[in-house]
């Protein structure tokens, strides 16, 4: 098993300047420089981008801060799982407003109040793991800082490489810019405003508006395309591609220059369907995201993917902290939501052959809020399933997958009035992840009803896979009741003495759900007291 070697090289930038709040590496220690003019130590620092990711957690230990911010936070967000406990605050994302139930009861969370409130009471230094805003954050600057690093030493004159020279600088150049515009990408698309800071031990107070830092993300990424275009995918690539990619992340089945171009494409197409509410695409914008759809990743493509060591040892899951360890009955620590099993169709094999039900329903669990419930638990992988594992099995994309580049297409395509075209898509999905459901392109089906397939499928087959916060907020459906946000019909599983006439035992019963969260985050506090906004700067707070 290939070892990651972590080099410490947090220069002062915007989530580094207090150990205190996570823990971390002492953002001012010395670079690698002399490491970085050989190339065993390029690999090992090119390795070690993804080690950014873990960081020690105040009472926690060490864990995958990415992970918790921008894969566990997300999927709850997104009411695709639930996590009822308070260690890294998502017990406080995942709370709605309000449920009404079928009786027209209404009951409000037991805090009392919105997300927004919840949230910005944890948004300080003291607060430590409770503050949720700064996990993604954090994360997402620790690999900025190493890839800028990356990036210039690549043009140190003292620089020695073997083979094809060319091509290996490339190649470490492309994984540099990958995961720097990768990094921008999710910033851009998680917080109010960011810092922009593509120099190395420097920074700045210009905050710039979230849709100005997917910007840079996306041209950052085309400078990766263009990275890629001068790259020879021979022996000297594909070796090096074994040195950076860590083993338990599958470096065997190797991402040629063309995949990862088709990567790219999928991410830009994302970070525009993502970022804007659905009322507000154009046409212009739809044709944009068949543009580069079509340009994206293909079924037989290998993908960057976060997996797991057998060992679960030296690797960035620290031991469970991946979205199928996570859920699996080893960890338990997210729960599958009833709002997801809904969406699945009758008949649907994905459900049927991954999902099982307890033995004794969750509910309520902690008394911490209704939504916190579910009959409903996933087949391990090495049971036969495909969601959940308690022996550090599967593989989540890093980024994008080919089922999202088609799905977007889907959409693309009923919202521009190629209905039929859009279902095919749909249909084809549900096949390539083996269904079993009867076609419903060309079954007379309604745009209205047809966007309804769509959005049923990507709830169902993009599962932990990322999408669910950025669709529900896309989708409005996290917006308040009073804005026409909520979801109707929401099966929520509810304490027997709360239904009317009350019983014994719970019931899964249709509810409303008042989410009430917040679009775009809050830049954590924990980056304004050691960098105070400039006078320039946008707004950083809701």
């Amino acid at each position: 098993m290939k070892k990651i070697l972590l080099y410490t090289i947090l220069i002062f930038l915007a989530a580094a300047c207090k150990k205190s709040s996570l823990e971390l590496t002492n953002p001012n220690a010395p670079t690698p420089d002399l490491s970085l003019t050989t190339e065993a130590g390029l690999q090992a620092f090119s390795l070690g981008v993804l080690q950014r990711m873990s960081a020690f957690v105040p009472n926690e230990g060490q864990a995958n801060i990415y992970f918790i911010g921008a894969m566990a936070i997300h999927s709850a967000l997104g009411d695709e799982v639930f996590q009822p406990y308070g260690n890294f605050s998502i017990r406080w994302v995942n709370q709605p407003l309000k449920i009404t139930l079928p009786s027209g009861q209404v009951v409000v969370n037991p805090n009392g109040v919105d997300q927004k409130t919840q949230l910005q009471g944890f948004n300080s230094r003291d607060a430590g793991e409770l503050n949720s805003f700064l996990y993604e954050w954090s994360a997402c600057y620790y690999i900025i800082t190493q890839c800028n690093q990356l990036l210039k030493s690549l043009n140190d004159p003292a620089l020695s490489l073997s083979g094809d020279a060319a091509t290996k600088k490339n190649t470490f150049k492309a994984w540099a810019l990958w995961w720097k515009g990768y990094a921008y990408s999710r910033i851009g698309s998680q917080y109010l405003a960011a810092v922009i800071n593509n120099e190395v031990g420097m920074t700045n107070n210009n905050f710039v508006a979230h849709d100005a830092v997917v910007q840079e993300g996306n041209r950052i990424l085309n400078d990766c395309l263009t990275t890629l275009n001068d790259i020879q995918p021979n022996a000297d690539y594909v070796s090096t591609m074994k040195a950076i990619v860590a083993a338990f992340d599958d470096n065997q089945n190797i991402v040629t220059p063309d995949m990862w171009k088709r990567q790219i494409y999928t991410i830009q197409a994302r970070n525009l369907l993502v970022n804007k509410k659905l009322r507000d695409m154009t046409a212009a914008d739809w044709q944009q995201i068949l543009t580069l759809a079509a340009k994206g990743i293909q079924a037989s493509d290998n993908i960057f993917k976060f997996g797991m060591d057998p060992n679960a040892v030296n690797d960035v899951s620290a031991g469970g902290y991946h979205p199928y360890a996570f859920i699996g009955d080893a960890v338990q620590y997210t729960f599958v939501s009833e709002r997801l099993i809904q969406d699945f169709k009758p008949g649907d094999k994905r459900f049927t052959q991954n999902f099982t039900q307890f033995s004794v329903p969750k509910v309520n669990i902690r008394g911490r809020g209704l939504q916190l419930g579910t009959r409903w638990q996933p087949i391990a992988i090495e049971a036969g399933g495909r969601y959940a594992t308690s022996a550090n099995k599967g593989f989540v994309p890093w980024a994008c997958s080919y089922e999202e580049n088609e799905l977007m297409k889907a959409e693309a395509f009923i919202k521009t009035g190629s209905v039929q075209q859009g279902l095919q898509i749909v249909d084809a999905i549900r096949d390539y992840q083996g269904a079993g459901l009867a076609h419903v392109a060309n079954t007379g089906l309604s745009a209205t009803q047809a966007y309804e397939e769509l959005r049923r499928e990507r709830r169902i087959a993009l599962f932990l896979w990322g999408t669910a916060w950025y669709d529900a907020r896309r989708w409005g459906v996290t917006e308040p009741a009073s804005q026409g946000g909520g979801r109707a019909g929401a099966i929520v599983l509810v304490p027997g003495d709360l239904l009317s006439p009350p019983q014994a035992a719970p019931a899964a019963v249709p509810c409303f759900i008042d989410y009430s969260y917040m679009d775009y985050w809050d830049v954590p506090q924990n980056e304004i007291d050691f960098n105070v906004p400039s006078g320039t700067s946008v707004r950083v707070k809701n």
